[in-house]
């Protein structure tokens, strides 16, 4: 017999009608992806911390830098890769261990580093702490896109990923006022042990209380229903990898993968500065026109992810809203008004923002049930190990030129090679 919370989520039957009562199992994969939104948020917060420091002179004193371009993009760089290097090689670790237990490790080790940070000396010091806090996040989207697979059918996919997802765009959009309004208020240490204790004593604790790896088996998603028994022995990583290295749509998600995580990393790591040093904005205007860029990207995931599950065509709108925020980046380089600019990088987060949750739920279309953690910690590893080079080459490029026009291009010529990647999907998927 089939009951009315196995109708609701059988992936196999789109039509039939959603149950007026579901079952509480049923309910708790709302609960689980409302738990990994919070994850992501306190991440992002970690992520952009020192974004907004490099135009703090008592930051810059400690650690003995200046205003030096290329040593501080080097603070953002060593994070994303050290990220990208760990999502690629650690993923494995929400497969074999379970997503619960390694999400709850990798929150206590965020939680000790940043308060280290709060008490970093040097810019060496700093520096091997960015890199650390980078290895502890890295598997993070890699647990989560496998918690999503194992507790929601397909047609709940990109909303389920739009939800933990907007904790990125809302991460920075709070987190970008948040750490400004607390470096000028108490000093820039205490950003560092706000994120400490959020880490500590908020996020580890949900995870524990209320994370689980999988659903009960009668309200579990075919997906998960079909995945190997915990007491099965686990499959070798390398047996894992091989089920998606030779699928070539695969290595079309890495370079879109790629190129929109070179436009995030750069919009992250340059966006406070460029408002101060090239608009003219005061620290107030820069809380919020660092606010709406973000706000606008969390918009453009939530319609996005809506849409996606309506229609069913990901690629289209991963390709068109990629594009279309680099079209808008590039108007920004050309005009003269100050808030105009502003309000087209806001216009162009947001076609950004709608790129990804589609992107997501296209590669849960594309990955081997038994491979999603490993696999998406692939694409996602390569992609934060190329979006890396952003914040640097960017710097570098601002240096060398004097002008942040010359770091603006890194972001559009990204979203051009992105965007073509996606082409050889739109008809399949």
């Amino acid at each position: 017999m089939t009951t009315s919370a196995e109708t609701d989520i059988h992936p196999l039957d789109s039509s039939a009608p959603a149950s007026s009562a579901e079952a509480p199992a049923s309910r708790r994969r709302w609960i689980i992806a409302f738990i990994l939104f919070l994850a992501v948020l306190s991440a992002f917060f970690d992520r952009i911390s020192v974004a907004v420091l490099f135009t703090n002179t008592d930051f810059q004193n400690a650690m003995g830098t200046g205003f030096n371009p290329t040593l501080l993009g080097l603070l953002m760089t060593s994070f994303v890769f050290a990220y990208g290097c760990s999502g690629l090689f650690l993923s494995f670790v929400g497969d074999l261990y379970g997503p619960r237990r390694s999400l709850a490790i990798g929150t206590a080790f965020w939680g000790v580093f940043m308060a280290l940070m709060a008490g970093a000396g040097s810019f060496t010091t700093m520096l091997s702490l960015r890199i650390l806090l980078g290895v502890a996040e890295g598997p993070q989207f890699a647990i989560t896109n496998s918690l999503v697979k194992r507790w929601f059918p397909r047609r709940e996919q990109a909303r389920a990923n739009s939800i933990w997802m907007i904790g990125s765009p809302l991460g920075s959009a709070i987190g970008f006022p948040l750490m400004i309004y607390l470096e000028t208020t108490f000093g820039w240490r205490s950003a560092f042990v706000f994120l400490a204790v959020l880490n500590a004593l908020i996020i580890l604790p949900l995870v524990l209380m209320l994370l689980r790896d999988q659903p009960p088996a009668a309200a579990a998603p075919a997906a998960a229903q079909t995945m190997p028994a915990e007491t099965a022995a686990p499959p070798s990583y390398l047996s894992q990898v091989g089920l998606y290295c030779r699928d070539w749509r695969f290595w079309m998600l890495v370079i879109f993968n790629s190129a929109a995580l070179i436009y995030l990393w750069g919009l992250n790591s340059w966006l406070p500065t460029y408002l101060i040093k090239v608009r003219g904005f005061d620290p107030r205007q820069t809380s919020l026109f660092s606010f709406l860029p973000f706000f606008m990207m969390f918009l453009g995931e939530v319609g996005a992810a809506i849409l996606s599950d309506k229609i069913g065509r990901r690629a289209i709108i991963c390709l068109g809203g990629l594009f279309a925020a680099g079209v808008a980046m590039y108007a920004v380089s050309v005009v003269s008004d100050a808030q105009t600019a502003a309000l087209l990088i806001a216009v162009s987060a947001f076609f950004w923002g709608s790129a990804l949750p589609p992107l997501f739920a296209l590669s849960l279309q594309i990955l081997p049930a038994r491979a999603v953690a490993s696999g998406v910690g692939v694409f996602n590893g390569i992609g934060n190990i190329v979006g890396a080079l952003s914040p640097v080459v960017m710097g570098a490029l601002i240096a060398h030129t004097g002008s942040f026009n010359a770091g603006l291009m890194v972001l559009v010529g990204a979203t051009i090679v992105g965007s073509a990647a996606m082409i050889p999907l739109v008809r399949r998927f």
